[in-house]
Order: C-alpha cells, then sequence, then structure tokens
C-alpha cells in the first residue's frame, strides 16, 4: 500500500468508526465458529468499502492480501473469506466489518444439488447421446488427477470448421459452481432449440458453438468433499495439495500488475510458472486449435460483465467494440433483484482490482477473440446459493447474456475465406479509417498478434462496428494484399474468396 495523507486520514477514520463492530465481530466468531467454518476453516465477513472509485481502489488493494469474494459497488460492500489468523489483520487495517449472512452457506448440504465432475461428463454423453447429429464431444486436456475436461460442440454440422465459433466456458474457481449450471443449461436450450427455435436454428446453422462446463474439476471435486471455500486446482508440492489459480496461470501479463501472488497459499497463487497448469494448456489447446470469434467466461458473483485489460497500464486497442458488445448484454441481463441495465460493466482494475494472467486477457491478446468474464449472482447468494431457489432463476436470466453474445457476434463484421494458399502462412490486421487516418483494430502496437485464419481451409470472420476497413494481409513475414471494405449496421458483409 502506497501511505499519503489522504490515506492515512482515510485509515484513522475507518478505523474509529470500526472498533466497536471490529469487537462484537470477534465474539461472533468466536460464538459462531462450529457452525460457520468450513473446512477449510475460513469464515465470512462483510467489509465497507468506499463508494468513491479512487478510494475504494484503495481500499481493495488493502484487501488483496485476504481473500475477496465478491463485491457490491452499490452497497459497498467486499465479501471477504478470512482464516482465523487473518483477523487481526484485517482489523489492523480498521475496516469496518460485520458477520456476513454467507456463512450460512458454508457446509456440504447446501452443495448437494450441483452439478459434481463426474455427474458433468455425465450429463455431457447424455446430451450427446439425445443429439448425435448436432453435437461433438471432445476431450480438451487432463487435470492433474487425471480427470477429463470435456467440451461440446454443437452445430448443425458439428466438424465443420469453417463456420465462426463461439466459446462458452465455466467454473475457472472450484467454488463457483452456479457457473457450470448456466452453461449447461445454454446448452440444453441450443440444443433443444435446433429446429424448433427460428433464432437459435439459425445460428447452429451458421456458426459452432462450444461449451466448457468445468475448466476445474479436480478443484470442484474437493468443494464437494467439503472443502467449500476452495479456489484453485490440485497443485502438488511436498506431498502437499497448494492448488494453483488457473485464473492467474496464463502466459498473457503473467505476474505483471501485482494482480496475483506468489505464497502457495494464497488463493490467487498464480503457480510456479506461467502456463504450468494442465487446465491452463487444455484451454488454450482448444482456443488454438478451434480459434473462436467471441467467448464468455463464467465467474461468480458480483453482478460484473469485465473485458480486457486486468492490468491498469494495458490499452484495449479494441475497446469500443467490448464496450458496445457489453452495454447490449448489461441492457438485457435482469440481476437478482429482477432489475435490467444494473451489472457493472468495465474492466477489472475500473471495477475491482488488478488480475494478471486471465484467460480473458490470454485469449485476446494471443488469439484475437472477444472475450468477457461475467460475474453472476449478488453477494446476498455469493458461490453456492440455495439451488432449489436460484438455479433455475439464475440459468434463465444469464440467457439474454449467452444469446446476446451469439447475435452481436454473427450479425455484423467481416467474412470471406484466403485461397491459393496454405492458411498457416496468412496473417492479417484490420485497420478502420477514423479522421483520415487508419488505426488497428487488432492493435498495431502489438498488443494484439495477427489474426490468424479461423480454419484450415481460410476462413476469415470478424465482428466489427460499423464503419470502413482495410485488411492488410501478409504471407509469412511479407505483405501480400489489402483489400478495403465498409460493414453496415447489422449487416456481415462477404468478401467471398479472397485470392493471394
Amino acid at each position: 500500500m502506497i501511505h499519503d495523507t489522504r490515506g492515512s486520514k482515510r485509515k484513522s477514520t475507518r478505523m474509529n468508526s470500526a472498533f466497536a463492530a471490529a469487537l462484537c465481530l470477534s465474539s461472533l466468531l468466536i460464538v459462531g465458529s462450529q457452525s460457520a467454518q468450513s473446512d477449510s476453516g475460513k469464515q465470512i465477513v462483510s467489509v465497507r468499502i468506499s463508494h468513491d472509485p479512487i478510494r475504494r481502489a484503495e481500499d481493495l488493494k488493502d484487501l488483496s492480501q485476504f481473500d475477496i469474494l465478491g463485491v457490491s459497488l452499490q452497497q459497498g460492500i467486499a465479501e471477504v473469506g478470512l482464516l482465523p489468523r487473518d483477523m487481526n489483520k484485517l482489523k489492523a487495517l480498521g475496516f469496518q466489518i460485520e458477520f456476513s449472512p454467507l456463512n450460512a452457506q458454508l457446509n456440504r448440504e447446501a452443495l448437494e444439488p450441483y452439478l459434481t465432475p463426474s455427474e458433468v461428463l455425465d450429463k455431457l454423453s447424455s446430451l450427446s447421446q439425445t443429439y448425435p447429429a448436432i453435437t461433438s464431444l471432445k476431450t480438451i486436456g487432463f487435470t492433474r488427477r487425471k480427470r477429463p475436461i470435456q467440451a461440446i460442440i454443437i452445430s448443425s454440422e458439428p466438424n465443420d470448421t469453417n463456420r465462426p465459433t463461439i466459446l462458452f466456458n465455466a467454473m475457472h474457481h472450484a467454488r463457483e459452481v452456479m457457473t457450470t449450471e448456466v452453461v449447461m443449461h445454454a446448452a440444453e436450450v441450443l440444443l433443444r432449440g435446433f429446429g424448433n427455435d427460428q433464432e437459435i436454428t439459425h445460428w447452429l446453422e451458421t456458426a459452432r458453438i462450444i461449451v466448457v462446463p468445468q475448466v476445474n474439476p479436480d478443484g470442484n471435486q474437493l468443494v464437494h468433499e467439503g472443502q467449500t471455500m476452495w479456489r484453485k486446482n490440485a497443485w502438488e508440492s511436498d506431498g502437499r495439495t497448494y492448488g494453483v489459480d488457473i485464473n492467474r496461470n496464463y502466459p498473457t501479463l503473467w505476474g505483471a500488475c501485482n494482480g496475483s501472488s506468489t505464497g502457495k497459499f494464497a488463493d490467487n497463487y498464480r503457480g510456479p510458472g506461467a502456463a504450468s497448469e494442465p487446465e491452463t494448456n487444455a484451454m488454450m489447446s482448444l482456443v488454438q486449435a478451434e480459434k473462436p470469434v467471441a467467448n464468455i467466461s463464467y465467474h461468480s458473483f458480483s453482478e460484473m460483465i469485465l473485458y480486457p485489460y486486468g492490468c491498469r497500464s494495458e490499452k484495449n486497442p479494441s475497446l469500443e467494440l467490448f464496450k458496445s458488445i457489453g452495454a447490449d448484454i448489461k441492457a438485457n441481463l435482469e440481476d437478482d433483484s429482477g432489475r435490467k441495465n444494473t451489472y457493472e460493466l468495465g474492466t477489472p482494475p475500473e471495477l475491482l482490482y488488478e488480475a494478471d494472467g486471465t484467460d480473458a486477457d490470454w485469449q485476446f491478446r494471443e488469439a484475437g477473440v472477444v472475450s468477457f468474464a461475467m460475474e453472476i449472482n449478488s453477494r446476498m447468494q455469493g458461490f453456492q446459493p440455495s439451488h432449489q431457489r436460484w438455479r433455475d432463476i439464475t440459468v434463465k436470466r444469464q440467457e439474454s447474456a449467452w444469446k446476446t453474445l451469439i447475435r452481436r457476434t454473427l450479425e455484423q463484421g467481416v467474412r470471406g475465406r484466403f485461397v491459393n494458399q496454405q492458411a498457416t502462412e496468412i496473417s492479417y490486421r484490420i485497420v478502420q479509417m477514423r479522421s483520415n487516418s487508419l488505426e488497428d483494430f487488432t492493435g498495431e502496437d502489438k498488443t494484439v498478434k495477427p489474426f490468424r485464419p479461423r480454419s484450415s481451409a481460410g476462413l476469415l470472420f470478424n465482428t466489427l462496428l460499423p464503419g470502413d476497413y482495410a485488411i492488410n494481409i501478409s504471407l509469412g513475414n511479407s505483405p501480400a494484399k489489402t483489400v478495403n471494405f465498409s460493414v453496415k449496421k447489422g449487416e456481415v458483409t462477404d468478401l467471398g474468396d479472397i485470392s493471394l
């Protein structure tokens, strides 16, 4: 923490207002410890944070040494998981703290109805058997404990890679059990809708949807076995399971901005090296092979729509596209109170804190994927809401988010096909004409790598905002051709075959 006069005054005020509450909280924790602790020994406290964005950032930076579970910006509260030894550290920072109602979730019984890793595999197998003509089941990798990580590909021609692909994945973090329910529901809605719903039928006849319900089945198994607050995977060292935060393990910006930890015990431990974990590599291999146009990675909780980058110093060259799509998702999405247009939209540093080594950042920078992270459910529901009360409500409300992403991805942009050359030799950049100058959509400053064709047959497909563009195409390291085109609102410009 950077200490200055303003920060010291804030801290002093915060300590004075919190002293009595902290004493009461200590008594509550002692009295309630038997019923409120998970097997990990953690308890949850509600911590008051500032509504002012600058001071909020300072508060969250102070809290980042603990396990920040989720945040409500509207209420000015962060839910924090604490080990008993951390209570004095938190009180010393002077926050106003209260015993959280989320402690009631810290038991295995609340998890019983949620899908376990083996149930996910069974359900994916069942869907594939029920809809064999429009599904393809793919094992994308194996965990450290040899559990398969599976994806289901949904399309009228699931093996036709000459179609644009959209990806939905869930459960990078083991305790975020509702996220698996959301993407499994998405798969079921798409499968049931083919041939029965005109829009879904159109999507599946023109594109492929890939769903990965559990990126982290090892960690989720630990959650179902009683470690209800477990976040990481099952990485071991010296015979002890420490776990790595998979969503801090991707190579892009790995360890770049203090958005993760080097400590093995930390909940955001980034691992011994970038892409050290098999789960990370499974997702990277999937993205590199399938080259999706867009993605949502589902997380919980905080009711937020996040986009790259997780480090404050990084510039997103496609910021306006992310804002436009994110605003549409926000406008159509209901929160847990049934209100629309209330989800927070922005980057992790703007809304929460810096986060490095995330999948959304890696997908965008390395593969040009328009990738979002969705933080579903409010702080009152937490990671493991009542399945009976909240499961169906949540998955139904989230339909608008993933449907909006599919709609926006497929309705406006550019498509074509590179011919006469091996796709592996081709790369391209898309630049937009603005005020008589060209601004690189994919990042002329090299923050985003050049696009590659999205299939071995040379598929070109990119979602764009309306405007005038040029594609600068290269073969190997040599410029080969420039193609000019325009994109109109609600239309995909088809360039046909592009001969090189």
